[in-house]
């Protein structure tokens, strides 16, 4: 949907914040959203019986624009990053990305070995290069502390990209993220089951992260999802870095997710490209690897997984390779050698030339 891509923020949080803004300046915001920002108008209300329009979702992996990554941007600009899957990513309807980094100039680094953040000017190239959307429920978002993480929900909100898996208390980082997107409430529910420290979940009056280490609280906020949104996509960190093979607990911990009522689970924090697998029909993608990340080299995917009307979904896998930290599409035989691996590492999935995952035949 380049052009118009229809993605918005529930309308009761403008609702709130407009509300605090007084009435003319609100009076004003709502003009420009309604009559100058592509893609923000409230849906026309479905009809009984009309056949909703096809919904394409996109998901990359780990997006660090820090280190190495944030050299290039800062000469280039993280558009430039971005560039050359950006007609892909923009031609979606919404696409997901896992932050793996704080945005913000303050704060100390974490007592821990890698601690990475981004200047908070590349934001804006984010949402310029096509993802509307990322998950905060990683091992890096407290890089720099809670001012840090708070920072980096401002400076996320600020530019238009919206946030879930994080928040200034354990509600707020707990709360599905809702988004409208072609006349149908999505619902992103967000938590890592890597971090660093204890304290790293958010609290009473503590900013931190959401956690997955709580198989079951976890399925009860996707089951809780599932009642107000038509499509609920759960984004974990999980397994163990380097690692192609899954930690059993992703396989239960996903499945109980699809039981709840997700109809898409996909995660990163290997580093890795894991294997997929469809489960009640419904698609698990154990591991999306590095997307923009401060390796040069490295081979990914962008999953693309249109939901139609009828309740069908279609996924297909975009093959990748990163150069300069740049993911660009493969071509010819290199992605069609990286697509036969990727069926190797899932059984019972097959994966035709054209990147469309089917159930293997028994």
């Amino acid at each position: 949907m380049a052009g118009d891509r229809r993605v918005r923020v529930r309308w009761g949080r403008v609702a709130a914040v407009l509300a605090a803004m007084g009435l003319a300046t609100a009076l004003a915001v709502l003009a420009a959203g309604l009559l100058g920002q592509r893609g923000m108008q409230a849906p026309a209300p479905i009809q009984q019986g009309t056949e909703q329009a096809p919904l394409t979702i996109s998901l990359v992996g780990d997006v660090l624009p820090a280190a190495g990554a944030a050299r290039v941007a800062q000469k280039r600009g993280m558009a430039h990053l971005l560039g050359g899957v950006g007609r892909l990513l923009r031609g979606d309807d919404l696409t997901i990305a896992n932050l793996e980094c704080a945005v913000t100039t303050r704060g100390r680094p974490a007592d821990k070995r890698y601690t990475f953040r981004a200047q908070p000017r590349l934001v804006a190239g984010l949402r310029a290069g096509g993802i509307e959307a990322v998950s905060l429920a990683n091992n890096h978002s407290l890089d720099y502390g809670r001012q840090g993480l708070l920072d980096t929900l401002a400076y996320l909100r600020q530019g238009g990209v919206a946030a879930a898996g994080a928040g200034r208390d354990y509600q707020a980082a707990n709360r599905p993220l809702v988004l409208e997107v072609r006349g149908r409430r999505v619902a992103l529910v967000a938590a890592s089951r890597v971090l660093p420290r204890v304290d790293w979940r958010a609290g009473r009056g503590r900013p931190g992260l959401a956690s997955a280490y709580e198989g079951e609280e976890l399925a009860a906020r996707v089951r809780a999802a599932a009642k107000g949104a038509q499509v609920v996509v759960a984004y974990l960190h999980w397994g163990q870095e380097r690692e192609l093979t899954l930690d059993p607990e992703q396989r239960k911990l996903a499945r109980a997710l699809i039981a709840a009522g997700a109809d898409l689970v996909a995660g990163c924090h290997s580093h890795t490209l894991q294997g997929f697998e469809l489960y009640r029909g419904r698609l698990i993608a154990y591991g999306l690897g590095n997307f923009v990340f401060s390796s040069r080299d490295r081979q990914t995917v962008v999953l693309q997984v249109t939901f139609r009307g009828d309740g069908r979904q279609q996924a297909r896998l975009v093959p990748c390779r990163v150069k300069g930290y740049r993911p660009e599409p493969m071509t010819g035989r290199e992605g069609a050698a990286l697509l036969r691996e990727l069926e190797h590492r899932s059984p019972g999935v097959r994966i035709q030339a054209d990147g469309t995952l089917e159930a293997a035949p028994d």
